[in-house]
């Protein structure tokens, strides 16, 4: 039976589960079946990737390489249906977990090295092996993809290599240092640094070298070590990875070397069999790099001679490997930091959409890269961010070599766009014959009797006065990379930039100060409530008033450069370098062909080859900026006007577009021809082909003009009302849904700039976001289109609060709720659209007319939508603007704070790193200082309600539950949280737990007593784990909290109660009496604080030993605790336990059958008997010697080592007393008291030998000496 054939159609979509730059991963399932499958989907402009991608996946079937299924073409993206790993990647494990146990890292390394041979066994090196790259499956399998930068070694050549051969991508952070040479070549040693990488990172949660400037990360990679791998990890692993981060690749482990580790005969060799079979897997020739290897190696022996005739010259013979350079100096000295900083930089800009030219532009000759160097850094925010390093002048293109069959993609069956128009074709090519309805056209009477002299170019330099400044992108501005799987990668219109992260990441990341609780503990600065000035400021992101350029944006369209006919041109055709290098006759000579070329009748073809050619020359500022000031431009729009053929029409409209983006500045002569009245007529025309390009063009066009500093500019440009319509409709009407984007994404860049204009103002109103909300809440429209008008919604709602309204009211217009639209926006699988839709939350929350809608929103569905994305984005500006909703919840109304607590978003928080990025670092100390200032408002108010309650005599019977403690268990969570703790206890946090504790145990009923007292036990539970906290806040403590707790456990009738109670008085009352430094530091006097503890114990807990000991336990354990750690401390309060009268009691639990005969019970009797102030007689009527002779002989019997340094105390002590009582003459009889310990006298001297303290072995010797007792 055949195998059936499977179509796109034949797959189920779900949740996205991953996103790259120019990729979404989504799960998905076969219909009819249970098969689940990984389907990505990829822009086409990134076609020859994905097939040299699919080429090398379909020649591997291995259990470590990741399965390939299908691939498919749709309209506009190419998609992969591969293996589906439910683990995720290795980076979001080792982000979660941050550092894994070596066994998981063996593991893990064998699958990768595994993988990583068999690749290379085929003659083929992955180039970009990293986490992410690195797949688990629901066994845990490593699974290696992302094979769209591998390369075959026999491709791989030198530095005389073709441009194309030496094309240098991947990720910086996990690149070879040979790979930033100009030496240095692809090679089975640059995959085994990247697995080194790998492995270091498994271990230590973050790469061998990290920083957020690129120059500073290729100085660190060159120049220094990674830090040392933790204690805890092996010898044997840790000379595995450094030996793979060799950063000499001819002294780097070979595969041989890694095979043949000791690290895998650890833990049994569970893996030698499997390494072992790799060498039977035989390695294709690199010439490249092996010519490479023993031309360093010549170099480094070369070296050492050189250093070895130094030393025998200087009389030194010791020559180290240590003397030299990490690096051989050859390599070193090839690598050029600033230009390859400066080239990544520039093919970042350009490979990503493009950008605005800069002001000046034109000005800038010589080398290209000068126009990038105004900014030559790359700011890292992500170290899995992956940059080009291939000079401009070569082509990048992969070099798809795989010995495999061609790949042939099914398209997806073509449909129209919806609401096509008739006659429209959209598949059709803008050049092909049969759309050219006319052979040849006329433009009027008046063109045709032009002369050559009416025709002829004249260039002539516009004025200043007659001169818009193009404002869109200025000079100044650069680019902030977002992570690597970020989608905003926009340049910013604005200035404002957030704090830049510091230069580099430390070797070793401790806690910040903020994070610390020993010191942001002892911190008794009451948090102030966040204004929201601040909040409004945090608002904006850099990434929310990004703009792109609208024509030839691939996010939007991916159009095929329709390449023209050299041999059909009437002119000689001339390169834009050529044509800027002839003299200004000449230029003008050369233009005015180009102009007869379309003005005249001619064919149209021809025209539009003409203009094919044209269009090559408009996508350079500095050729921009000369022809967008020529004549040609208002003979181009008479042109557009006049014309009837689509493929005209449609090349026109491009050539104006390309010129208004890349042009700096344009005179006011081109505002003559009526442009914008044109363009806006042209949308009119039924190809929805030209309806793009003009919409695009138009889109341009009113954005250039919004961005003008003249106040007259839109009069002068005829941007008038009936334009501002087109966009509108065209938003608004039944349209391709590319001719929308290109409208969205021109009102996105007009409302976001900065500076008010008419323009911006009349995209500005509840039309326009009504229109841009449908679009954005539509799942039937394209991710990208939802995208875009979302996000020129946020923009437009930033501009213009009144517009606000529709959003957070009742109901929209439509009379549908609209907040359900926010709620869905915000569950979005389009990152933008997330971003969107938060900033509008916030912007409402911000707004004090729409600030109620704090109370309007459901918790129950807005929250876990909020919790959901700071936890699983792995975005930090989502994260950060998550944190920052919340925060605004709360701020706005109380009831958002306790729901946040039930949802557990407080242990999210804990396991947010300790390094951030600069935004969600704000977020986050922004959400903790809204959360922490409203603990005070918290207590406040439920204690002032207990007092009001107390004061009226209101009774608990048929009372309502008092709203005012629905808040009480948020101060559990907040004391549970490792972040919160420390900003939340405070000296008066302290202070209101003691009044917690008064008013659950007041005498009077009032309604919610009882719901208080479990409150408050919960708070002391919490209490009793964080006294570490606690003790430094000596003040509260000695005056509120510890007489609280005393009263808690003199008064309270539950033995839980009670217990909890004297728990924390030990844990909190003995440390701060023992190191009373802590006093000190808090800059209190020692012997102040000492006396208050020391008058609490006689007065309040002295005269409650007698009750606690005869108590359930475990009470009379922590009595005896409290009591024996005491005396310890300050021996002299001996005499207040005598004087209560416990001494018996205490000597009565020294015995074997006592249930209270515990360590603690004994030091207490040793301290007893060395008091003076019990008398010899009291102890020998208590039967301490022979209480004590049982204990010994039990504990030599036993080996029970806790007992047998007191009881040798307690029994040196009698002994003693004995002999200074009765001094006894040669001969005379034993006191008969002391008889039992002499009976044990030859276990006391063997007692005595083991133990440490020398001194009181002696004196046990002594003393059994002074009685002749052997």
């Amino acid at each position: 039976m055949p195998t059936r054939e499977y179509q796109m159609s034949d797959y189920h979509t779900y949740e996205a589960i991953g996103k790259g730059k120019h990729s979404t991963v989504y799960k998905g399932r076969r219909k009819k079946s249970i098969q689940y499958f990984a389907m990505k989907s990829v822009e086409k402009g990134q076609r020859n990737r994905v097939m040299h991608e699919v080429q090398v996946m379909k020649a591997f079937s291995h259990e470590n390489v990741l399965k390939f299924i299908a691939c498919y073409e749709t309209q506009n993206h190419l998609w992969l249906i591969l293996e589906y790993c439910v683990g995720g990647d290795l980076l979001t494990l080792l982000s979660q977990d941050l550092k894994l146990p070596e066994p998981s890292i063996m593991t893990f390394a064998r699958d990768m090295f595994v993988a990583a041979r068999e690749l290379h066994s085929k003659g083929l090196v992955h180039c970009d092996l990293k986490p992410s790259n690195m797949l688990l499956d629901e066994e845990g399998r490593i699974k290696i993809c992302g094979f769209g930068l591998s390369r075959k070694v026999s491709t791989v050549v030198a530095s005389s290599g073709t441009p194309t051969q030496l094309s240098r991508r991947g990720t910086p952070c996990y690149m070879a240092p040979e790979m930033f040479t100009q030496e240095g070549v692809h090679s089975y040693a640059t995959d085994l640094w990247a697995l080194g990488c790998v492995l270091y990172e498994c271990a230590t949660g973050r790469p061998p070298f990290t920083s957020t400037s690129l120059t500073s990360l290729i100085e660190q990679i060159l120049e220094h070590e990674p830090a040392p791998l933790p204690a805890a990890y092996g010898t044997t692993f840790k000379n595995l990875v450094s030996g793979l981060l060799i950063k000499r690749p001819h002294a780097r482990l070979t595969w041989d070397q890694v095979i043949n580790h000791e690290f895998w005969t650890e833990r049994g060799g569970q893996y030698l069999d499997d390494l072992g079979d790799l060498a039977t897997l035989r390695l294709p020739l690199q010439p490249s790099f092996d010519a490479l290897a023993a031309k360093l190696k010549s170099e480094d022996l070369a070296a050492r001679l050189r250093m070895l005739g130094n030393a025998r010259a200087s009389g030194a013979v010791d020559v180290r490997d240590s003397f030299m350079p990490v690096l051989t100096q050859s390599l070193r000295d090839s690598v050029n930091v600033s230009r390859l900083s400066r080239i990544a930089r520039s093919n970042l800009e350009r490979e990503e959409v493009g950008s605005y030219a800069p002001s000046g532009a034109a000005a800038i000759e010589g080398d290209p890269l000068q126009v990038a160097a105004i900014h030559e850094d790359v700011e890292l925010e992500n170290p899995d961010a992956e940059l080009n390093f291939t000079a401009p002048s070569g082509n990048d293109d992969l070099d798809v070599d795989m010995e495999t069959e061609d790949v042939i993609i099914p398209s997806a069956p073509k449909t129209p766009p919806r609401g096509g128009r008739r006659g429209d074709d959209d598949y059709a090519d803008e050049n092909r014959a049969e759309n050219f309805a006319d052979p040849a056209e006329s433009f009027g009477d008046e063109m045709q009797s032009d002369s050559d002299d009416a025709t002829r170019i004249v260039l002539t330099p516009p004025t200043a006065d007659a001169m818009l400044v193009d404002t869109r992108s200025p000079a100044s501005t650069s680019r902030s990379l977002q992570t690597a799987d970020d989608e905003f990668e926009e340049t910013s219109s604005s200035m404002r930039r957030l704090a830049p992260l510091p230069a580099e990441t430390p070797a070793v990341i401790g806690r910040t100060e903020s994070r610390m609780p020993s010191l942001a503990a002892r911190n008794d600065v009451l948090a102030k409530s966040v204004d929201y000035d601040k909040f409004k400021k945090l608002c904006t992101h850099s990434t929310d008033l990004t703009v792109r350029p609208i024509v030839s944006n691939h996010r939007i369209e991916v159009v095929k450069d329709a390449p023209h006919d050299p041999e059909k041109l009437p002119f000689k055709e001339l390169s834009v370098d050529k044509m800027l290098a002839t003299s200004q006759s000449e230029l003008e000579a050369f233009l005015t062909r180009i102009y007869r070329s379309v003005a005249h009748p001619s064919n149209v073809q021809e025209k539009v080859n003409t203009l094919a050619y044209f269009e090559t020359l408009c996508t350079e500022a500095s050729s921009a900026n000369v022809l967008a000031n020529s004549s040609l431009m208002s003979m181009f729009v008479r042109v557009l006007g006049s014309s009837k053929s689509p493929p005209l029409k449609i090349k026109l409209c491009s050539i104006m577009g390309l010129l208004m983006r890349h042009a700096t500045h344009i005179s006011d002569e081109f505002a003559k021809s009526e442009a914008a009245k044109v363009l806006a007529g042209t949308m009119s025309d039924e190809n929805s082909r030209v309806r793009r390009r003009a919409m695009a063009a138009l889109g341009e066009l009113s954005f250039y003009v919004a961005t003008q500093q003249r106040p007259d500019a839109s009069q002068v440009w005829g941007i008038t009302d009936s334009v501002i319509e087109v966009f509108i409709k065209t938003l608004e009407e039944e349209e391709d849904e590319i001719t929308k984007h290109y409208a969205c994404k021109s009102i996105e860049n007009i409302v976001s700039h900065e500076g008010s204009t008419w323009i911006q103002d009349a995209f500005a109103e509840c039309r326009v976001v009504s229109v841009l909300f449908s679009i954005a809440t539509n799942d039937a429209v394209d991710d990208q289109l939802r995208g875009t008008s979302a996000s020129a919604l946020a923009r437009i709602v930033r501009l213009k609060s009144e517009t606000l309204h529709p959003l957070v009211g009742e109901e929209d217009c439509d009379g549908s709720n609209a907040r359900d639209g926010l709620v869905k926006m915000l569950r979005d699988r389009e990152r933008k659209v997330q971003q969107a839709a938060l900033n509008v939350l916030c912007r409402a929350l911000v707004d004090e007319k729409s600030r109620l809608i704090a109370t309007i929103m459901e918790v129950q569905t807005l929250l876990p939508i909020l919790a959901g994305l700071y936890e699983r984005s792995q975005t930090p500006i989502i994260k950060a603007k998550s944190l920052l909703a919340m925060a605004l919840l709360i701020r706005a109304h109380p009831k958002w704070l306790q729901s946040l607590c039930k949802a557990r978003v407080l242990p999210m928080l804990d396991r947010q790193p300790t390094q951030m990025d600069p935004y969600l670092q704000e977020c986050f100390d922004t959400f903790v200082t809204t959360v922490v200032a409203l603990v005070p408002v918290v207590n406040t108010g439920i204690l002032q309600y207990v007092e009001r309650s107390l004061s009226t005599g209101l009774s608990s019977e048929n009372a309502m539950r008092p709203q005012a403690f629905e808040l009480f268990p948020v101060l559990i969570h907040l004391l549970q949280s490792t972040v919160m703790r420390p900003k939340v206890l405070t000296s008066a946090f302290v202070i209101d737990i003691a009044k917690y504790i008064r008013a659950a145990e007041a005498e009077e009923d009032y309604p919610g007593r009882d719901e208080l007292r479990v409150g408050v036990m919960a708070l002391l539970e919490t209490c009793a784990q964080c006294t570490n906290e606690l003790i430094h806040k000596v003040d509260a403590l000695t005056r509120h909290l510890l007489p609280a707790l005393c009263d808690l456990l003199e008064g309270s009738a539950h033995v839980e109660t009670r217990f909890l109670a004297l728990k924390l008085i030990y844990e909190l009352l003995l440390p701060l009496r023992l190191d009373l430094d802590i006093a000190t530091q808090s800059g209190l006097d020692r012997k102040v604080v000492a006396h208050h503890l020391d008058q609490l114990l006689m007065q309040d807990l002295f005269p409650m030993c007698p009750a606690l000991i005869d108590s359930e336990d475990p009470i009379p354990l922590y009595a005896l605790k409290l009591l024996s750690g005491t005396l310890e401390i300050e021996p002299a309060l001996c005499r207040e336990i005598i004087a209560l009268g416990l001494a018996p009691r205490f000597f009565e639990f020294l015995s074997l059958e006592h249930t209270n005969n515990n360590e603690h019970n004994i030091h207490l009797c040793l301290a007893l008997a060395r008091c003076k102030a019990l008398s010899t007689q009291s102890l020998w009527d208590f039967d301490a010697p022979a209480k004590v002779a049982q204990v010994c002989a039990y504990s030599y019997e036993r080996n029970v080592t806790q007992f047998v340094e007191p009881a040798l105390g307690i029994a040196a002590t009698l002994l003693r007393r004995a002999a200074a009582d009765a001094p006894r003459a040669a001969g005379d009889a034993v006191p008969s008291e002391i008889t039992p310990l002499l009976e044990v006298a030859p276990t006391l001297r063997r007692l005595a030998a083991t133990i440490p303290d020398g001194a009181l072995a002696r004196d046990i010797t002594h003393s059994l000496d002074t009685f002749n007792a052997h």
